[in-house]
């Protein structure tokens, strides 16, 4: 769930994070919000909305969790959309902004996205990143 506590609103309750490559570019592309109300991409300061078939209400947040920036409708084939300090940028279904009334400023609780599945998520693919990372031949000893 992710909330406005500014304007105590209910922005989603079935968010999904964009977390590994594939999931972060493919995004909303040939998708609609079915089974999800929003899709959450963290260290991310812009999208682009092409090869999208549906229109999004897009929110740039933060890393303190405040409202930098809302899009209202942003139609499918924008090649650009940026807001140069978010950290998270949260792409919802059309008329989520006007229901919550979520406007610059506002502070989001988003640590209601890392539920219990994203949380494993999460941990699967951090867990993936180190093992790559700090992989070290296994020698056999003499």
């Amino acid at each position: 769930m992710i909330c406005n506590l500014t304007k105590k609103t209910v922005i989603s309750t079935r968010p999904v994070c964009a977390l590994g490559p594939f999931q972060r570019a493919r995004g909303m592309i040939r998708r609609k919000f079915d089974g999800f109300d929003a899709m959450v991409f963290d260290r991310c300061s812009s999208i682009h909305t092409c090869f999208m078939s549906i229109p999004l209400d897009v929110i740039f947040v933060g890393p303190d969790h405040k409202i930098l920036k809302t899009v209202p409708n942003l139609r499918p084939w924008n090649p650009f959309v940026h807001c140069k300090k978010a950290f998270y940028v949260i792409e919802l279904p059309v008329g989520a902004i006007e229901r919550t009334s979520s406007t610059a400023g506002d502070i989001v609780d988003l640590a209601a996205v890392a539920d219990a599945r994203m949380e494993r998520q999460l941990a699967d693919a951090l867990m993936r990143r180190k093992t790559a990372e700090g992989a070290v031949r296994c020698e056999e000893k003499e």
